[in-house]
């Protein structure tokens, strides 16, 4: 058995709370990759040893355009380049990278889909409306130029090529009866299908979308309009700051929350010349309608954020994950397939909480794996344990496991990087976890730097929280 492909999520590269972001004492983007995506990749080479190099997936979030500059997201995206395809020494993953966008890099996906559109344009034809999702399976044959455009600043990278898949990608064997489906997970959150929320009070009809489709095409706008690429977008960018930062506080979700609404209603007056106190239905005005759905999703969302830091996946969590794969997902494979799996392993990240567990989901013979890669970021200062990163590994017959990387050292230790399974016996755990095991002297170095930048940062976001706290004070006395 071999390891096929290795799946990352939630890198943020350019975000200066990514653990895998280069900077400077300045706070400058600084070249060649830093400690920890150094020593990351110096763990996975000798533990990828003697075999094919698989393919690397990046299951979303990879590039942090949602929160910072492009110019710093794409520094950041040439040092994982040169980590993984030094230009002195051996590639680590195949040069063909597929990526699944997610909602911070939600732009990327636009990127291509207005690209397909001009192609077939200048090819003669004219098609009837952007492509709203790709296909599951199958190579994607959409690419991502942005990051194509960058790899050509590496030159002995001139053949790799990035694909790019929206909003999943999978791989099936219909022999075996398995699949494995990647989706970033952004759409297992409510925040993230606002728009359907809305379709759903004007109708009165199921604010879940029954097709890929639909979901898509009802929210991507939503996606696009706020989360995707606040990094560009001057001064709300910058009173957005942090997502996660902002859902700490009670306080602060609830005003940004305020101001997005603020921002929508106005912009629609002033734009569109549409009267936000206009009646809809039962007395309700549009503007009601708004400040409801943004409190349902941005506010209620980072409600159930803050109170979730203590658990992997809350009774709502599990309710969404049921409803995406045993519908529009479910619907989709049954098209493209015309079977559906036997057995399915899904994989997402978004949440930052890595786990691994599985799941009766309704229209599924036996558990579905369920696989989340957590995240690089450092999302507080005070750190919970459920936080952290795996890569998730996928073996040539289709099984996966979660190559288990690190969680928040609470107690002072950080638990050594490990293999863990869903619950299921296979193969792939017990290989992985001895060839993890022959490479244990580097990934004790990769623990160690990463247990130094974590207490480090934690450390600094204290110090800063109390110098404004010490601040505000001193306002308030005078």
């Amino acid at each position: 058995m071999s390891i096929r492909h290795v799946v990352l999520s939630d890198l943020h590269l350019g975000a200066r709370d990514s653990l895998l972001t280069h900077v400077h004492g300045s706070g400058e983007i600084a070249d060649g990759p830093c400690e920890v995506l150094a020593a990351f990749a110096n763990g996975m080479r000798e533990t990828l040893a003697d075999q094919e190099k698989p393919q690397l997936v990046l299951l979303g979030d990879a590039l942090d355009l949602g929160l910072s500059p492009f110019g710093d997201v794409s520094k950041s995206f040439l040092q994982l380049l040169d980590a993984f395809f030094p230009a002195d020494g051996t590639d680590l993953f195949d040069r063909e990278i597929i990526y699944v966008a997610g909602n911070h890099d939600h732009h990327l996906w636009r990127m291509a889909q207005d690209h397909g559109f001009v192609s077939a344009i200048a090819g003669g034809q004219i098609p009837g409306d952007l492509d709203a999702v790709t296909t599951i399976f199958g190579t994607p044959s959409h690419r991502c130029r942005m990051m194509e455009s960058l790899i050509a600043h590496r030159p002995h990278l001139q053949d790799a090529s990035v694909r790019i898949a929206y909003p999943n990608w999978g791989l099936h064997d219909a022999g075996s009866g398995r699949a494995v489906v990647m989706h970033h997970g952004h759409y297992l959150d409510g925040m993230y299908r606002a728009l359907s929320h809305v379709r759903g009070f004007l109708g009165d009809g199921d604010p879940r979308p029954a097709t890929m489709r639909q979901l898509e095409q009802e929210n991507g706008p939503w996606i696009d309009f706020l989360w995707s690429d606040l990094g560009s977008a001057g001064e709300i960018g910058g009173e957005a700051g942090s997502l996660y930062g902002t859902m700490l506080s009670a306080g602060a979700s609830h005003d940004f929350a305020e101001s997005i609404a603020r921002r929508v209603t106005g912009g629609l007056h002033s734009r569109l010349g549409i009267d936000p106190k206009m009646e809809l239905k039962y007395g309700v005005t549009l503007d009601n309608l708004i400040r409801a759905a943004v409190d349902l999703t941005a506010g209620r969302a980072a409600e159930r954020q803050r109170d979730g830091y203590g658990h992997v996946l809350g009774e709502a969590e599990i309710e969404d994950i049921g409803w995406y794969l045993g519908k529009p997902l479910a619907e989709q494979m049954r098209q493209e397939l015309a079977y559906t799996p036997r057995e399915l392993s899904f994989i997402f990240g978004h949440t930052h909480k890595p786990f691994q567990d599985e799941l009766l989901v309704d229209g599924c013979d036996v558990p579905v794996g369920i696989f989340n890669t957590g995240g690089w970021v450092l999302d507080e200062p005070t750190l919970m344990p459920v936080q952290g990163c795996a890569a998730m590994l996928v073996s040539d017959d289709l099984e996966v496991a979660s190559l288990r990387l690190f969680n928040d050292p609470t107690d002072g230790t950080i638990a050594p990087v490990r293999v863990e399974g869903s619950g299921r016996e296979t193969r792939l755990v017990d290989e992985a976890g001895e060839a993890v095991e022959r490479a244990s002297r580097h990934w004790a170095e990769f623990s160690r730097i990463v247990h130094a930048h974590i207490v480090e940062e934690a450390d600094k976001r204290v110090r800063q929280m109390l110098d404004k706290s010490n601040e505000q004070l001193r306002e308030a006395a005078e």
